[in-house]
């Protein structure tokens, strides 16, 4: 098996990416519009062109967002059709997979063990899956702003590993900055931990090209870097963030002890969200100390696992200075804590049989809950889709009935479909035709209300299925 293994790896790889695209894509065509996307569709559904959604965008920088990147996207994902979305944002999974796995040094080439471990790590450990990988507008803004974040730390890091392949240095310096702008106005906490990485990959290069007394500063290193806080502040100076923060933090602690309650409450959301990963990177740790990689100060500083953490670690607690985030606002936190811990995991010598018989452990258990629950979530999405084409066939045929009186009752959907791969339930109409995502709908379809009772009531009212 091993033999063949080696003999079939580069195709193995490419269709274990295959597979990869089509489970994300699957997915993605059993995700309807949910929760903000039907106010965004209403908004976009006024543009007659591109400029109309420029202009909307930059209204919306004014009054309640400066995530222009992200929300832009929104817009234009909500202006075509959804198979079009749907195929660009598994495309964009599989720009993160692969990002993720440029950032994995010393591992092999072709290396399935290193993509089953990044494939599988973000099914099972990624904030709120449904909400940031399969949402339209949780997906623009953090799979897509996290593409984009760790494209530029990648573009970055290969040119600070290999200078003197730079052919035209004021040609690279040109593009490093719109590219650095378009990675730090993605998002405020993700794209800060963007640029402390690439400050620190700098620093590093600086430090061991100056010892060796060779060149140490290029161009593009300081325009990425002029870029990239360029666009942070552009996002965090938007009129739209003040007027935000003011209604989200109403009813929290000031000072010092509003900063300190929120210290205190992402470090307990830290735990839910990443526990096992946590875990395995502090045994990780442990190891590369135990077996003399992370001694001395220079391995410590350049040492990738330490470097993703920092930057891990200081994306979540930037948290602290905004009122409390909803979960999905970790989300970049987690890829940087993916790839650190999947760089310590191959950085782990496994000489031994029982380290070896660890790993392959690890990966083998993964890809085995993948496939159970991919299937089992997979069949609920579709439960989910089937069910949410149902309410809008009901909410369609009383507006086409002209004897109808414009009022539309549906069923909820079922409880027994809840699963993390979908934000439908946590954004479900309600029995209330004044709740947010009833006028939503009711915007949207342009009926005078509707209210949603749950199934078994609305079976008995309605006549069953």
């Amino acid at each position: 098996m091993t033999g063949f293994m080696e003999k079939h790896r580069k195709h193995v790889f490419i269709f274990i990416l295959f597979a990869a695209f089509v489970m994300i894509y699957a997915y993605n065509i059993l995700t309807p519009y949910m929760s903000d996307d039907y106010a965004y569709a209403c908004n976009v559904r006024e543009a007659s062109s591109l400029w109309d959604l420029v202009k909307q965008q930059y209204g919306e920088y004014l009054s309640n967002s400066g995530r222009v990147i992200g929300q832009f996207n929104v817009r234009l994902s909500l202006s075509v059709d959804k198979q079009v979305y749907n195929l660009v944002n598994s495309f964009m999974f599989m720009a993160l997979v692969l990002l993720m796995y440029a950032n994995i040094r010393r591992r092999r080439k072709n290396d399935i063990f290193v993509l089953l471990l990044i494939i599988t790590f973000l099914w099972r450990f990624a904030v709120d899956f449904g909400q940031t990988m399969l949402w339209i507008c949780g997906a623009c803004n953090y799979l897509w702003g996290s593409v984009f974040i760790l494209g530029f730390v990648t573009l970055y890091r290969h040119f600070l590993e290999r200078p003197e392949k730079i052919r035209h240095q004021a040609l690279l310096a040109v593009v490093t900055f719109p590219f650095g702008v378009l990675a730090g106005w993605c998002n405020e906490n993700t794209s800060g931990g963007g640029l402390m990485l690439v400050l620190m990959f700098g620093l590093n290069f600086w430090w061991e090209r100056r010892k060796k007394k060779a060149r140490s500063v290029y161009p593009f290193m300081i325009s990425g870097v002029a870029g990239m806080c360029c666009g942070m502040l552009g996002m965090i100076s938007a009129p739209g963030i003040r007027n935000r923060s003011e209604t989200m933090s109403e009813g929290e602690y000031a000072g010092i002890v509003g900063l300190f309650s929120r210290i205190y409450k992402i470090t307990i959301n830290l735990r839910k969200l990443f526990f096992p990963v946590i875990v395995i990177v502090v045994i990780v740790l442990v190891f590369l100390v135990l077996q003399k990689k992370l001694q001395r100060w220079q391995q410590v500083r350049q040492n990738e696992t330490v470097l993703f953490l920092t930057a891990a670690v200081a994306t979540s607690y930037a948290l602290a200075m905004a009122p409390t985030p909803m979960d999905r606002a970790y989300f970049g936190a987690g890829i940087f804590l993916f790839i650190a811990c999947i760089q310590g995991i191959v950085d782990v010598s496994d000489h031994e049989q029982t380290i070896r018989a660890v790993k392959y452990s690890l990966v083998s258990v993964l890809c085995v809950w993948l496939f159970f629950t991919y299937l089992d979530n997979l069949v609920n999405l579709a439960r989910i889709y089937r069910e949410e084409q149902e309410r809008i066939t009901l909410i369609r045929e009383e507006k086409a009935d002209p004897d109808g009186d414009g009022i539309v009752v549906v069923p909820k959907l079922r409880e027994a479909f809840r699963n993390p791969y979908s934000n439908a339930h946590d954004s479900d109409l309600e029995d209330d035709k004044e709740y947010w995502i009833n006028l939503f709908y009711e915007s949207y379809y342009d009926v005078g209300n509707i209210t949603a009772i749950p199934r078994d009531e609305w079976n008995e009212l309605y006549g069953e299925e």
